[in-house]
């Protein structure tokens, strides 16, 4: 499993993130315009129907306090492999596929409603990492997210430039990934929430009190990658202390290479034990 935070250059059809969020929100409708009737629109911590022009709205009002040149908004995406794709399938559906267009509509609809639950988990990690008083999960950001099914080539790809693909072309296999778009603020327009902050585990004094600055990337992506292994078992995994997260700089002792091997190595094992906020019966709490 492997999360990311996109900097504002790397994410798609946005040149910053300084203004409104309604070209990456237009970007990520692309799937929807073709004809797939399993296929909805984003999701949010609550919610499992959010219409586009909610989330530019409720994306672009939560602006209070910050100055024409900060940031917005954020990008992040959630990104399976493909053994991980064939094994949620599988314990979704009870069928081994390699292609997401082999399931039935129905069987898509799940898939979809349990990555979202996994997503929710993730943000409630996203929450968690920086280590702030008010914002303690998912439930106190405002984020939408959005399931995609199809990944296309590009110009930078080997397979394009050896010629065994067009840019555009459809790739193949399973190619579940989530994209999220999360409020610099949170939801009481209180707190600034910054993944790209440099200064990690100092603290800075705000309003008389001192605030932990910074977001632990290699934490929050080793802990999602816990989550979609171990956490269907219901384990929550806390944050690590300083010493835990490892020498006096307080880097992370797994860094992505051994995340990498971690999940090759496990075979993505999922005990049958609902994700974030899902009933035994598969239905969100807040949907």
């Amino acid at each position: 499993m492997f999360v990311k935070v996109h900097k504002p250059v790397n994410t798609p059809c946005v040149c910053d993130n300084k203004d409104r969020c309604r070209a990456l929100v237009e970007y990520l409708l692309k799937e929807s315009l073709e004809d797939k009737p399993y296929y909805d629109t984003f999701f949010s911590h609550e919610e499992d129907y959010v219409p586009p022009v909610t989330v530019m709205q409720k994306i672009d009002s939560n602006h209070k306090k910050l100055m024409k040149g900060d940031d917005k908004f954020y990008m992040l995406s959630i990104n399976p492999s493909q053994d991980e794709a064939a094994h949620l399938i599988r314990k979704v559906t009870g069928k081994q596929v390699t292609e997401f267009e082999q399931l039935t509509v129905e069987e898509q609809e799940k898939v979809i409603h349990e990555l979202k639950n996994y997503s929710r988990n993730c943000m409630d990690l996203y929450a968690e990492n920086f280590r702030r008083e008010k914002t303690k999960s998912g439930k106190d950001l405002v984020y939408f997210g959005r399931v995609e099914t199809e990944r296309h080539y590009r110009n930078s790809d080997e397979e394009v430039k050896e010629g065994q693909a067009k840019s555009g072309d459809r790739k193949p296999g399973l190619q579940l990934h989530v994209h999220i778009i999360v409020s610099r603020n949170d939801v009481t327009q209180t707190v600034r929430l910054s993944p790209l902050a440099r200064s990690k585990g100092s603290f800075n004094e705000l309003n008389g009190k001192k605030v932990m600055v910074g977001f632990e990337h290699m934490e929050w992506k080793s802990r999602c990658a816990d989550r979609f292994i171990r956490g269907r078992q219901g384990t929550h995994l806390p944050l690590c202390s300083r010493k835990e997260r490892g020498d006096e700089h307080g880097q992370i002792r797994h860094p992505a290479e051994r995340i990498q091997k971690r999940e090759e190595d496990a075979g993505c094992v999922l005990p049958d034990v609902p994700f974030h906020g899902e009933s035994e019966t598969g239905s969100h709490s807040g949907s």
